[in-house]
């Protein structure tokens, strides 16, 4: 899904035939910043984003903002890593993800093997 134009809830992004959500727009933000591991659903798995028939976790978008929980590579710098998470989901605007938007770093992992 990289190179594609995300776009706001009024105007939806559609990729290979499926519309994106704001959920899955945030996600594919954060996981794109060098240093993300993946998204995290939280304590007992409660931070995420419902939708019909799945949930987006890692990513909950509510009226009052939005939070992101993310596990970050050993090698990243966390304070630096975070704060890249946080302009990338600022960035995509109030219509995706409303502000404030908060970012939690749940645990750490070992970088992927690079192909």
């Amino acid at each position: 899904m990289t190179g594609e134009v995300l776009r706001t809830r009024e105007e939806p992004a559609v990729v290979e035939g499926r519309v994106l959500e704001p959920a899955d727009v945030v996600a594919t933000a954060v996981l794109a910043v060098p240093g993300v591991a993946a998204l995290h659903g939280g304590p007992l798995g409660g931070v995420a984003t419902f939708l019909p028939g799945r949930r987006v976790a890692g990513v909950a978008l509510r009226e009052d903002g939005t939070s992101v929980h993310l596990v970050l590579e050993t090698t990243a710098d966390v304070r630096a890593t975070a704060e890249a998470v946080h302009r990338a989901v600022e960035a995509l605007g109030p219509a995706v993800a409303p502000p404030p938007v908060h970012v939690h770093v749940e645990d750490l992992a070992a970088p992927a093997p690079r192909a």
